[in-house]
């Protein structure tokens, strides 16, 4: 019987080739991009989770509350947390740190160097307790017990010492000579925490235990572990007489909270110096997860309008089964049979389909998938799950409608679809056209926003800007001698050195400021941003000022005085900032100054963020050293860079040079979004696809059902347009019907995606009438084409056919 089915399943489809294959690569595109889609969603969600107790590790944050309208929350918290909650918790069971000293450590195995700045240190020795890395070479209990000891990736291991053993290797860096005890395999993507070397301990001496022992530092990225069964929010109960205790004075203004390690990758793009070098969205798993849903329903719409269109077709097959003795549920099980063959086959097809795909994929989201024998039993559960969800969906509405229909009516040759002017088929299709319209729109928006933050003037030049880190107390001590052997350098026209630069992507120093009149020194103090620039900044980055003077270079003058930008001057409350004293407190250094001059506000983090008050110091300040060189450039890029590393090699001949230019590094700002952008534009093309190959099929059926009718028109006068009005005219409608569902749902989507940044473009009219105007032309190409055809046949041969 089974058998029987799937031999007029088969006969069916192949029966109706035109049919069949605009389903069948309807389908396969569907499943294949949201198979994807499914994979890309899955590993946003899965990371972390490979640690055995990821269900109970917690990383504890810092928040700061001294400003009641703008709580901020960190990744790092005081050294001696983690040890004091497990001795005051009996709920904590294991804890671990970890830290990072300084941003790089210099390697050096013989003659080779090497910068690295993807690296911790710890000082506790129970780290392989809490996460599961793979150690492939070592002892996971002995391998962080000794100081001076250091564990390598397997990647940074083969780098070092190609094929050797490294075990028990000793390789120099800044803080020593330390062993090498341990080699782990490289860390997994979907792992928040990233690194390629784990050293034990490299400091020691008093001064290191003072600073694991002070509440009032802020450096240690601490994880706990909970005991089975035990809730963290017992612990988060406790938590305030805990802070009071141990915190003193800062505990009014300060707080700790506890964030699940899985949470970390998706829900904690507000933490500020956390110890992760990337975040996922989790708005876009939101929209990707339904975007896959909805490509997979376009696709499955496609096959219930085609399948119930062509009932007409088959009504008298329908009806001679049931005559014969065929019942309800026998015709059903037949319309599922050829919905699960067809579904089967496409997903057949799509496995090539993804594995042709994936590389474009990957580049795009900048993940690594892969489609192998070995991998394929990955994708199988999805792909099989989807089959059957769309065989489910897709055939059950065609089998139940078919198989309702009455034998004596079809055999009478009378019409067996609805004639009512908006039935089920009709809601499908604007559904379909819905969905489309709302992709096309938010890939329009997206873009403007993606060129807006390309275009928007930051207030600074950033164009052909060349960054080098200055990473050595030498370079330092040298700079202006670098300075003048870079600008002998032909292409290079503006030398300057600062603490940070403009759009920096790094921490930027906080200070405390207070304002000064007199011997007075006003109560509070506002924190705001710092960085510390040289006499050329200005014109090297054409930073504009507002009013006043800027430093003139004379450093004995230069290192009394500050400039503030604009917004720290509102914040202030300064009616006149010129010539105002300030109080300028961080790390334990107090310092007054002048302020000389006023900025006009320039974006110096990305636009996500609104521009913050600052205040700048000079070069000398007691703040922040200079950290970098900004090069002004031009010409011939190579060759430049070639001289540029010639200098830097004769100035620092410890360690490699560091560069980049600064526009490719603020479009690091925007990966995620860029990311979406292209999503968005896979997702609208292929659901524009699949929506058109369901019109042309449907367009198809349309025609050939009314072909006694248009031949009568013909000969009583209608004219080819007239005709082709008539049958587009149902299609047409349908699309207006869908644009004014799809504006509303795509305005709300794209306000809440541009919510996301602090500059962003308006939602305009346009975009939605070009999305609307453009999907009416596809309407007006699939259907006129059908409905030409159809208007320009002989209608002889029509009537006769009837």
């Amino acid at each position: 019987m089974i058998q029987s089915y799937f031999k007029i399943a088969l006969r069916s489809l192949i029966r109706n080739k035109g049919f069949t294959a605009i389903n069948i690569l309807g389908l396969v595109l569907g499943i294949s991009f949201s198979t994807m889609l499914y994979t890309y969603v899955r590993h946003e969600l899965s990371y972390d989770s490979f640690h055995q107790k990821a269900d109970r590790t917690f990383r504890v944050l810092t928040t700061d509350n001294s400003n009641p309208n703008e709580v901020r929350t960190f990744g790092r918290t005081s050294p001696p947390m983690g040890p004091q909650l497990m001795s005051s918790f009996p709920e904590v069971k294991e804890m671990t740190r970890l830290f990072r000293l300084s941003g790089q450590v210099i390697v050096e195995i013989g003659d080779a160097k090497y910068n690295e700045r993807n690296w911790f240190t710890t000082s506790d020795s129970n780290f392989f307790d809490i996460f599961d890395f793979d150690l492939i070479a070592g002892n996971e209990k002995t391998a962080l017990a000794e100081p001076f000891s250091v564990i390598l990736t397997a990647s940074t291991a083969k780098k070092y010492f190609s094929n050797e053993n490294p075990l028990g290797k000793i390789i120099k860096t800044g803080a020593g000579e330390v062993k090498v005890t341990g080699v782990i395999k490289d860390i997994p993507i979907n792992s928040h925490l990233q690194f390629d070397l784990l050293f034990s301990s490299i400091r020691a001496g008093e001064e290191w235990e003072r600073y694991l022992n002070d509440w009032q530092g802020n450096g240690a990225f601490t994880y706990i572990v909970l005991e089975n069964g035990k809730s963290i929010g017992d612990v988060q109960a406790k938590m305030p007489e805990f802070i009071a205790k141990y915190w003193g004075p800062g505990a009014a203004v300060r707080s700790t909270q506890f964030q699940p390690i899985q949470d970390i990758y998706l829900h904690a793009a507000h933490v500020e110096a956390g110890i992760e070098s990337a975040h996922g969205e989790v708005s876009y798993i939101y929209i990707f997860s339904s975007m896959a849903v909805f490509l997979l329903i376009i696709a499955a719409i496609n096959y219930v309008n085609l399948t119930t269109s062509k009932a007409s077709l088959r009504a008298k097959e329908i009806g001679i089964r049931k005559v014969v003795g065929a019942i309800k549920r026998q015709l059903i099980i037949q319309f599922l049979t050829e919905a699960f063959v067809i579904t089967l086959f496409s997903m057949l097809l799509s496995i090539a389909a993804i594995d042709l795909c994936l590389p474009f994929f990957n580049s795009i989201t900048g993940k690594n998938f892969d489609l192998t024998l070995n991998t394929l039993g990955e994708y199988m559960p999805s792909l099989l799950l989807i089959a059957l969800l769309i065989g489910v969906i897709a055939g059950s509405y065609p089998a139940f409608y078919l198989s309702k229909l009455k034998p004596v009516i079809v055999l009478k040759g009378q019409p067996v679809l609805a004639k009512n002017s908006f039935d089920f088929r009709t809601a499908l299709v604007v559904f379909q056209f819905t969905v489309t319209l709302v992709l096309i729109v938010s890939i329009l928006i997206i873009g403007r926003q993606i060129d807006f933050i390309q275009s928007k003037d930051l207030g600074f030049d950033k164009e052909e800007m060349l960054v080098i880190d200055i990473n050595s107390r030498a370079v330092r001590n040298q700079f202006q001698v670098m300075k003048n052997e870079f600008l002998a350098i032909p292409g290079v026209r503006e030398v300057a050195v600062s603490s940070q630069v403009p759009g920096e992507w790094k921490v930027i120093d906080e200070v405390h400021v207070r304002t000064t009149t007199g011997n007075t020194t006003m109560a509070d103090s506002l924190e705001i941003y710092f960085m510390g620039f040289d006499e050329n900044m200005l014109n090297t980055y054409q930073l504009q000022l507002a009013s006043g003077n800027y430093f003139s270079g004379r450093a004995e003058v230069d290192s009394l005085n500050v400039l503030l930008n604009e917004s720290a001057v509102k914040a202030m409350n300064l009616k006149s900032a010129l010539g105002s004293k300030v109080q300028v407190s961080a790390y334990g250094v107090v310092w007054e100054a002048n302020v000389i001059g006023v900025l006009k506000d320039f974006n110096f983090q990305s636009l996500h963020q609104k521009i913050a008050p600052m205040i700048i110091g000079f070069r000398t300040n007691p703040i922040a050293p200079i950290d970098y060189f900004s090069l002004k450039v031009s010409g011939n890029t190579q060759a430049l860079i070639e001289e540029v590393s010639q200098v830097h090699e004769k100035f620092d001949t410890r360690t490699p040079i560091e560069y980049h230019f600064l526009s490719d590094q603020l479009n690091m700002f925007y990966v995620s979004e860029n990311k979406a952008g292209m999503i968005f534009k896979m997702a609208g093309i292929l659901s524009i696809i699949v929506a058109c190959l369901g019109l042309l099929g449907m367009a198809a059926y349309h025609v050939e059902r009314r072909t006694k009718e248009l031949g009568v028109r013909k000969i009583l006068g209608a004219g080819p347009l007239n005709l082709f009005l008539m049958i587009s005219f149902s299609f047409i409608r349908n699309v207006f019907l869908a644009f004014i569902l799809a504006c509303p749902l795509a305005w709300y989507i794209m306000r809440e995606w541009l919510s996301a940044f602090e500059y962003r473009i308006q939602i305009e009219p346009s975009s939605f009438i070009l999305a609307g105007v453009f999907v009416l032309m596809l309407v007006f190409i699939t259907v006129g084409y059908q409905s030409l055809k159809a208007a320009l046949h002989n209608p002889i041969h029509a009537l006769r056919q009837e």
